[in-house]
């Protein structure tokens, strides 16, 4: 459960904290805590802990954040990073999780991890 609040909750909390964000960034961020924490406090629901899978810091932020429905070109501009760099993180994610060279629903997949 801890593993879970440090990677799924606090990284989003600190930079709610350290940046001023616009009305649509602070909402997504708020949403995604949200289902997070219901996600780690509900006896119902098994919690996804992408720590076993090796994944990065950033590697996980992004897997959670395409887990939500997010685009690239969204999670780049909610980390301030480049297309192209989301781009180049989902296909590490993808080769970490064996599905590199199948036509897989990256998002579907991360869903179906329990």
């Amino acid at each position: 459960m801890v593993l879970n609040v440090r990677e799924l909750v606090q990284p989003y909390l600190k930079k709610i904290k350290n940046r001023s964000l616009g009305h649509e960034e602070m909402s997504s961020y708020v949403k995604i805590l949200e289902s997070n924490l219901n996600n780690i406090i509900s006896p119902f629901v098994h919690t996804v802990s992408f720590g076993s899978l090796r994944f990065t810091h950033t590697e996980t932020q992004i897997a959670d954040f395409i887990r939500h429905g997010k685009t690239t070109k969204e999670i780049a501009d909610l980390l301030m990073l480049s297309v192209d760099t989301i781009k180049s993180y989902r296909k590490r994610i993808r080769k970490k999780l064996g599905i590199n060279r199948q036509k897989v629903n990256l998002r579907t997949y991360l869903s179906s991890i329990k």
